[in-house]
């Protein structure tokens, strides 16, 4: 084949090349075509099908959810209007309020959602109020619940498996809120339970009203073949439909559920079957399956179209390519021919002809470039002769030194500088001698096996610093540019290069880093001290940073004991390579106290007089270490703790305690010098604390004086008011219980009038010791005023509180006696009992509920307890 093709000329090539070239061009072009349109058609035909299938699936369940969307509604308005009436038959006082959520109850479990639903109630802390089940239970783990509790009203769909079922099923709920009883009301079921919800006549015009082609349509059935909507067989069963090629296409639809199928069906009337697609989709709560169908062929007729275009175009192809392609082919034989004969001249060397010849604006673009190719040739080979000459001139008259050597190192050729440098008079006596001896003339073994590992790893070296050897054996630095060339395997040939004199320049560098090392020295210690300086005025700022913290911390807080956490928490950050204890003076002035430790000090009493101590004693800072003082104070043991120092805290003259501080185990070597320089910082400290301390001692006297009744040492009315209300605002936040006993001291007007007020003082305050002693630690006792007292007992219900005034009630008849100018006095009370939140959510309510208990008490013959009614 390629023999004959090679005989034809170009003429014959380019008519029978253009020909096949537009034929094949065309005819693939065309098929593929016909494939891509064929393949749109088809993609779109399915997706057309697919997407109205869609549309007409979320029809149908866009009718289903708002069927059981108002239908849920409707029922969870109503049972929301049923508790509403029971609650304002609470409100009115007809019923309590659990006999009304009882009633309530019942009314909502009565009823059935569809087949298996109900009516359930959840509050908003996730618990089942009201279930047919499990009410009571916390469902706060299921995700449903949490979105009833964060909407509180609206509709939620959600899937659901009761015990015993395998899988989940779809379930619609419908919730409002009761507010009073915080109740979400929840109406729910199965959404396959409301299939008879929906009516049909709402959507069947739209889904009839579809058409695809001329004779596709839309149509709904369920899954045993009975047509619900279908343009001419409605209410029919098709089940055991068959197409033309006797399949069962119906039965393989419903068993399928979802997807597509094609079919060949032939109508009345048709000569042959026809190919049917049908694309259709399953509805689960309904058991329904909508589907969409149409012909391919009424799909495919633009097809056809494009078939006869082909052929058309093929045609009329031909007929314009033949003529064109036979005149083109004449007219670029005949002016190639003589551009052949040109180049023919130029091969045997004649660069002076040059071609003329006519044809078309390539050919004679061809012929000016080759005349243009040898005009240039004869110039290059000109220039080629005088550059030799200069490279020459350059090569001999350079400054630095020029050199080529082979990959063993040894120079191949040199220029008249480079000889210069290593001490020969001319290049041709350098290379002589390196002929003989090799490159150990001149370099370093180590030296040239350097720069050969980086020309074999780069290619080229710059900046190349090292050493060469003079003929006299002195020594020269030389800065060396290089690049190697490689040979047909890749390895080193030839090494081209350049090469300077750095000599001088290294002995300026050598100069100037001795001078820069100096001047670095130099800097470097003057740094230190400034640094040394810059830290101990950074120490001193954070010290005042710390002393000022501590200072505001100290002035906020209430109480002296609220500021130990405070002391506790300063002074490790005032002295961390310390451990040690703050004591104070107790109450009573005669010991004082650790009230706070730090580092676990060791060897010194947690409780200790004034005169224990040498600091307290002089007044003054005591320090106990090596190479000082070695008479250890009395509340220190001397073997267990080796060096210390104790700093009284001196407040307006006044001393209000002591600063212990203990080295830590491996810092006793240097203890004395260590601690008197932190005199100064723990005198400051000190004193900072100690006009705190005053002051906040002055405050609690203040504080208890305002709170304290100053007969009997209890709680004053207004400190009642104050912790009642804070225990009531934890009722109603937790709804733990509070209970409150009001007690009164039967007769104690004549008791005054017989004995005198001395005897009614004695009385009251022997009464405060019995109950204080009597309660709970968490319970408060307080004077309510004249003869009255008042125990409150947070988390106490009102049986319990009842108890407990009964109980003291016999304690003090039974064992309270006073003597009293050799008289046993005995006296009796009256207790009134309430309880919170049962008789108010305010402390005036309480107390109320309370003394009107007590005055029943008391007319009821006294001497007795009596719970307020509920």
């Amino acid at each position: 084949m390629n023999g004959c093709l090679s005989t034809l000329s170009i003429r014959t090539k380019l008519l029978l090349g253009y020909s096949l070239i537009f034929l094949v061009s065309i005819s693939l072009g065309n098929l593929i075509i016909y494939l891509i349109v064929r393949h749109t058609i088809q993609t779109n035909i399915e997706k057309e099908l697919t997407n109205t299938t869609n549309i007409i699936l979320n029809m149908v369940k866009s009718a289903a959810d708002a069927s059981i969307k108002n239908y849920l509604r409707s029922v969870a308005e109503k049972n929301r209007d049923i508790v509403k009436y029971y609650y304002e038959e609470y409100q009115q006082g007809k019923m309590s309020e659990a006999s009304a959520k009882e009633k309530a109850s019942e009314v909502l479990l009565s009823q059935r959602i569809g087949r298996t639903g109900y009516i359930y109630c959840v509050d908003s802390k996730a618990i089942l109020r009201v279930h047919p089940k499990i009410s009571g239970a916390d469902l706060s783990k299921e995700e449903f619940i949490r979105r009833q509790i964060q909407s509180k009203e609206g509709y939620l769909e959600y899937d659901w498996a009761n015990p015993g079922d395998k899988t989940k099923r779809p379930k619609a709920l419908y919730m409002t809120y009761f507010g009073p009883w915080d109740w979400i009301i929840s109406v729910s079921s199965y959404r396959e339970e409301f299939k008879d919800l929906l009516n049909v006549s709402d959507f069947r015009d739209n889904i009839l009203a579809v058409s695809f082609g001329k004779t596709g349509y839309s149509f709904v059935m369920d899954t045993k073949g009975n047509l619900i909507i279908h343009p001419k067989l409605q209410g029919q069963n098709i089940y055991d439909s068959k197409d033309s090629a006797g399949r069962e296409f119906i039965k393989d639809i419903c068993e399928k559920k979802n997807g597509k199928i094609v079919y060949p069906w032939q109508n009345p009337g048709e000569t042959k079957p026809r190919e049917k697609l049908v694309i259709f989709n399953y509805i689960p709560e309904f058991g329904w399956i909508v589907a969409s169908s149409g012909y391919l062929d009424e799909f495919n007729e633009p097809l056809l179209t494009i078939s006869y275009a082909t052929l058309l175009t093929l045609a009329f192809v031909l007929l314009l390519v033949v003529p064109i392609t036979w005149y083109i082919s004449s007219s670029i034989n005949k002016s190639l021919q003589d551009i052949m004969r040109g180049f023919s001249q130029g091969a045997r060397g004649d660069y002076s002809y040059r071609i003329n010849t006519g044809g078309g604006v390539e050919i004679r673009q061809l012929a000016s470039y080759y005349n243009d190719f040898m005009e240039k040739l004869s110039v290059s080979n000109q220039n080629l002769q005088a550059s030799e000459g200069r490279f020459r001139l350059l090569f001999e008259n350079a400054v630095e030194g020029v050199f080529t050597m082979s990959h063993e190192g040894k120079f191949l050729t040199v220029n008249p500088s480079l000889a210069r440098m290593l001490g020969y008079d001319s290049q041709n006596l350098l290379l002589s001698e390196v002929a003989d001896v090799g490159p150990a003339a001149y370099i370093e073994a180590s030296e040239l096996e350097r720069l050969m590992s980086e020309l074999s790893r780069t290619g080229m070296v710059t900046g190349f610093e090292t050493t060469y050897r003079r003929r006299d054996g002195s020594a020269i630095w030389m800065l060396v540019n290089a690049r190697a060339y490689t040979d047909a395997e890749g390895s080193i040939a030839t090494i081209d290069g350049f090469c300077s004199d750095m000599t001088e320049r290294k002995k300026a560098d050598e100069a100037r880093n001795r001078i820069k090392e100096e001047l670095e020295n130099r800097v470097a210690e003057r740094t230190m001290e400034l640094s040394n300086y810059i830290g101990q005025l950074e120490q001193l700022n954070v010290q005042e940073s710390l002393l000022r913290e501590m200072g505001q911390l100290l002035q906020v807080c209430r109480n002296t004991r609220e500021s130990y956490a405070i002391v506790d928490e300063y002074v490790n950050r005032f002295f961390p390579d310390y451990r040690g204890v703050l004591c104070l003076f107790e109450a009573t002035k005669k010991r004082l106290e650790t009230v706070v430790s730090w580092g676990a000090p060791g060897g010194i009493e947690s409780e200790f007089t004034q005169t224990d101590c040498w600091a307290l004693r002089q007044g003054k800072p005591y320090s106990v270490g090596d190479g000082g003082n070695r008479l250890f104070c009395s509340h220190v043991h001397e073997k267990e703790c080796r060096a210390y120092l104790c700093m009284p805290i001196i407040a307006q003259g006044e001393i209000v305690g002591l600063l212990h501080l203990q080295s830590l185990p491996d810092g006793d070597a240097d203890w004395k010098s260590r601690a008197e320089t932190r005199v100064g910082l723990v005198s400051t400290f000190t004193n900072h604390l100690g006009l705190a301390l005053v002051n906040l001692k002055l405050q609690d006297r203040l504080r208890d004086q305002s709170l304290r009744d100053p007969l009997t040492g209890l709680y004053n009315r207004r400190f009642m008011e104050e912790f009642a209300t804070q225990e009531i605002w934890r009722v109603k936040r937790y709804g733990t219980p509070l209970s409150m006993a009001l007690i009164d001291v039967d007769h104690f007007k004549k008791f005054n009038d017989t004995h005198g007020h001395d005897a009614g003082d004695l009385v009251l305050k022997e009464l405060a010791n019995r109950l204080k002693d009597y309660c709970r630690e968490s319970d408060v006792v307080c004077r309510f005023g004249g003869e009255e007292f008042i125990i409150i007992m947070p988390s106490c219900l009102l049986d319990d509180a009842a108890a407990k005034a009964d109980g003291l009630c016999k304690e003090i008849r039974e064992r309270l006696r006073i003597s009293y100018r050799n008289e046993n006095l005995t006296v009796t009370v009256s207790i009134g009992v309430a309880s919170c939140p049962v008789h108010g959510l305010n402390i005036d309510e309480v107390v109320k509920a309370a003394d009107n208990a007590l005055y029943q008490a008391k007319h009821g013959g006294r001497d007795r307890v009596v719970a307020a009614e509920i």
